[in-house]
């Protein structure tokens, strides 16, 4: 039998999409199947018939029946097959191993810093996955492959990663990391942006399961953007993931990292964050937060601003806000049914997430009053990513439609 990627080669595309509807509704009898597909009782009985073979679904359970036989519930098999997905940001790395089924195995992470060279981190991660598929006694031989979702902008086909900033470690410019990563583990691999990544993983299998129009927004060293748009992630110059980030949200603003001015990525991330808070205690303003400017984080400022901190408060509501007005113009362009807002600073900070989408919903030329559409953090949280990378590689092991490519 065919190990690896090649397990996916040998179907059709009926029944890669037959294999694709019994993951994301199964259990499921057939006679639900047929009506969904429109497919004869027959027909679809042929094209399950290889799915059946390679064991990829099984009968997992009964049916309930109002008389006579109990259906049968048929399912994927969550024991045959693994994959890899990894989270590969500007401060962490983080891996998880999920069945076909996208549930999660086991999860690992380790900080990026000053010594995390592409060489030193792919081999960690090689580490990693060989370590997790032992503690989960999992047969190497069924881990069909890497999905990554990492930090722009990149050459996705190629799988080089050009010249992401604010990697602390030098060497991250030009990186054949999807090349490097295959020959270390021999597994094959997909890169993408980890906030396509993140909204694949909620719109197919997390929040926004069954919609068709999702903002996935991660706020942290960046403002990283994912949007799934009628069904489809739609896709900028270069894979980039950060062009939200430079919306100019005031043309006489700051000097912004892109060259332009007034960004919303220059008053609402991290780096733009701590930058102001240590620049207004230079001016003299008092803090709670009892150590050396130089050693204040952003978590420090948003715990300092939960406990009510006036400087502290201050500036991550500055944040929220102007971010807040850029979102509200990405809704009037977009209109979505879902906004999921997640990353560091709203993981960290409710007055973050609360006071963006205040200010985004009294903004809105859009008026959605019936409901609300934001979300924090989703179904997968900080997961969503490396979730989301697994997901990328089974979507484009079944050549879905998705993937806008």
């Amino acid at each position: 039998m065919p190990q690896n990627f090649e397990v996916f080669t040998r179907l059709n595309s009926e029944t890669k999409n037959l294999f694709s509807l019994i993951q994301k509704a199964g259990p499921i009898t057939k006679n639900h199947l047929s009506h969904l597909t429109g497919l004869k009782l027959s027909t679809l009985i042929r094209y399950m018939q290889p799915l059946e073979e390679m064991g990829l679904i099984i009968q997992s359970s009964i049916g309930d029946s109002t008389g006579g036989r109990k259906p049968a519930l048929f399912d994927v098999n969550k024991y045959k097959y693994f994959i890899v997905g990894v989270d590969l940001s500007r401060t962490y790395t983080k891996l998880v191993i999920t069945n076909l089924k996208m549930d999660i195995l086991a999860e690992r992470q380790f900080p990026m810093d000053k010594s995390s060279s592409p060489e030193k981190t792919i081999d960690l991660i090689s580490e990693l996955i060989g370590s997790t598929a032992n503690y989960l006694k999992i047969d190497p031989k069924k881990l069909i492959g890497i999905g990554i979702g990492t930090v722009g902008p990149l050459n996705r086909s190629s799988g080089v990663m050009i010249n992401p900033a604010n990697f602390e470690a030098p060497g991250w410019s030009n990186v054949p990391f999807k090349a490097m990563l295959a020959d270390k583990t021999g597994l094959p691999v997909i890169i993408d942006n980890g906030a396509n990544a993140a909204v694949l993983a909620e719109t197919l299998f997390g929040a926004g399961k069954g919609l068709k129009d999702v903002v996935y927004l991660n706020c942290g060293i960046g403002i990283r953007t994912g949007v799934i748009s009628s069904g489809t992630i739609v896709r900028t110059i270069n894979d980039a993931e950060d062009a939200f980030g430079h919306m100019v949200i005031d043309v006489d603003g700051e000097a912004c990292i892109c060259g332009n001015f007034g960004c919303i990525e220059t008053y609402s991330s991290i780096v733009s964050i701590m930058k102001r808070f240590v620049l207004e205690i230079r001016k003299g303003k008092k803090t709670g937060i009892s150590k050396q400017p130089v050693t204040i984080n952003y978590v420090d400022i948003c715990n300092a601003a939960e406990h009510n901190d006036d400087l502290s408060k201050e500036i991550i509501s500055k944040a929220a806000a102007i971010l807040g007005t850029g979102l509200a113009n990405f809704i009037n362009l977009l209109n979505p049914t879902l906004v999921i807002l997640s990353g560091p600073l709203v993981n960290h900070s409710k007055i973050f997430y609360n006071t963006c989408t205040y200010v985004a919903m009294q903004k809105c030329y859009i008026k959605k009053t019936k409901k609300n559409i934001f979300m924090r953090s989703g179904k997968f949280n900080e997961n969503a990513i490396a979730v989301g990378a697994a997901v990328l590689f089974i979507e484009n092991c079944l050549n879905s439609s998705i993937l806008g490519y």
